[in-house]
């Protein structure tokens, strides 16, 4: 949507979507504070349901069943992965780097990019728990209740 209203790039549109996730998941976080296990589970799902319908529904937006069409493809610090660069645009990704067109590298490239982001996730969620933060999670996930009898919350 940032992309198609407001010319956004494409690597501007990802870690914006992460933070709009989260904002989501923190405001849905406010009701259902105290509810836990299933129904926590429960909730969630009904939530993820009402947007799913909310944006099918709304064709002015979301352009409804149909989506978005002419969505700009990503580009690579502004290189494509195209046989021809467009007017106006800088140079095709095969002509920079010198190697032959294949119309799988785009998808191979987004593969890598999407590789990158989980070893990356990964390693930061790694570090998280390594942290007296992450073992303070690890032991409240474990027992809450003795968590609490320790000053953990």
């Amino acid at each position: 949507l940032l992309n198609h209203y407001y010319g956004l790039g494409f690597w501007t549109c990802l870690p914006l979507a992460g933070l709009v996730s989260a904002a989501a998941g923190f405001l849905l976080g406010f009701p259902v504070l105290r509810l836990r296990g299933d129904y926590l589970a429960i909730v969630t799902l009904g939530f993820g349901e009402i947007v799913r319908i909310l944006l099918l529904n709304n064709t002015e937006i979301t352009g409804g069943p149909n989506g978005i069409s002419q969505i700009p493809k990503p580009t690579f610090f502004g290189l494509e992965f195209s046989r021809s660069a467009r007017e106006g645009g800088w140079d095709t990704f095969s002509n920079f780097f010198g190697v032959k067109y294949d119309p799988s590298d785009r998808v191979i490239f987004l593969y890598l990019v999407a590789l990158l982001l989980v070893v990356l996730s990964l390693f930061v969620i790694n570090r998280l728990l390594r942290m007296p933060l992450g073992r303070a999670w690890e032991a409240l996930r474990e027992d809450e209740i003795a968590c609490r009898s320790l000053g953990l919350s």
